[in-house]
């Protein structure tokens, strides 16, 4: 009879668990930026301002109507010290040479969209980072994540409950990465989209509820 309730609560926990996962993957991811579109710029600080390249009808993403424009600056005057922006075969790739510490930005601009309803995060994936650099998240121009710091390869997340305005999200826009870092810093990247990540102690707290209630209702067995 033991052996019954047992696997009637670890049936039990295990329902728990799956219904706590799949509330977690009901919105459906919106690719940002895949990175296959070719495009490039790059700056070698010999005029004031920044190097610009505009690229229209965007594809590898699932905006409508995206434009996508890099913005480059080197520190200095100098042939040496060029900052170059690149996109293509699923990278977007960000080099500084030996003697610049520049500033990259990457900013797309589409039709509205509630990205609300395709998760609550953004994920940028770091195929590779030599130094750590400054990255900030800026959503229709004014709600920004803050700075961040990118030292390691990772999946990197950002909520939208992290930018100063999350409302944002409800109709964006515009969306905008400005990097900066030390001198020669050189970066890889692969994916820009939303998501929705998985609470992971939650489901373990459910799991443990589950679990307290079975050997409750154990000990309510025996004693009867």
């Amino acid at each position: 009879m033991q052996t019954q309730y047992l696997k009637k609560y670890l049936s039990l926990i295990l329902l728990t668990i799956a219904l706590a996962l799949s509330s977690q993957g009901q919105a459906n991811p919106l690719t940002i930026d895949n990175f296959t579109h070719s495009q490039t710029v790059f700056d070698r600080g010999d005029s004031t301002g920044a190097s610009t390249n505009t690229m229209t009808n965007l594809t590898g993403t699932d905006l409508a109507n995206a434009s996508r424009t890099f913005i480059a600056e080197a520190t200095v005057d100098s042939f040496a010290n060029k900052e170059e922006i690149v996109s293509g075969e699923s990278l977007l790739k960000i080099s500084n040479a030996a003697g610049s510490a520049g500033t990259a930005s990457i900013l797309w601009s589409f039709d509205p969209i509630n990205l609300n309803t395709h998760g609550n995060a953004i994920l940028l994936k770091v195929l590779a980072i030599d130094l750590n650099v400054n990255v900030e998240m800026v959503a229709n121009d004014t709600s920004s994540s803050g700075v961040k710091i990118f030292g390691a390869t990772t999946d990197f997340l950002v909520n939208f409950n992290d930018f100063t305005d999350p409302a944002a999200f409800a109709n964006l826009h515009r969306f905008r990465l400005n990097f900066t870092g030390p001198e020669a810093w050189d970066g890889q990247f692969q994916l820009l989209a939303t998501t929705t990540p998985v609470p992971i102690p939650a489901a373990f707290s459910l799991m443990g509820s589950a679990l307290l209630g079975f050997i409750a209702a154990s000990r309510r067995k025996m004693t009867l």
